[in-house]
């Protein structure tokens, strides 16, 4: 499913049954209810992992927040240390952004922390 502020993947990964991918800057809160509406459509309970390297630095971009089948859950909302997450998932929002550095062109980014978000990205995908 993909939105102008984001795209939500429905994946098969025991960790998290859902990956949440920013596509811009906007936060979290602006769009959340088109997150949820989206979620109801699997009828599925889960965590869901976010990945919101647009709009917050690279070591705090993943959290995870619980889904009832109707609703996030907002105090389960929590920071996800790279490391406690799937190889496979990280690789997956790591070659996302990769493949789409479009993102990154309207970023108040200075060159060269583009050079080391990409750098990162590909170090990532290589683990």
């Amino acid at each position: 499913m993909e939105r102008s502020s984001y795209i939500l993947k429905n994946t098969n990964n025991n960790q998290y049954n859902f990956v949440l991918i920013s596509k811009d800057m906007c936060r979290l809160q602006e769009y959340i209810s088109a997150v949820e509406e989206d979620l109801k459509k699997f009828k599925k309970e889960s965590f869901i992992l976010l990945d919101l390297l647009l709009n917050n630095n690279f070591e705090d971009r993943y959290y995870k927040c619980y889904f009832d089948g109707s609703k996030l859950i907002r105090k389960t909302l929590s920071k996800v240390n790279v490391n406690e997450i799937n190889r496979e998932l990280v690789s997956l929002t790591s070659l996302y952004y990769l493949n789409h550095e479009e993102l990154f062109e309207d970023m108040f980014f200075s060159k060269e922390y583009k050079s080391y978000i990409f750098q990162n990205l590909q170090n990532q995908i290589q683990k």
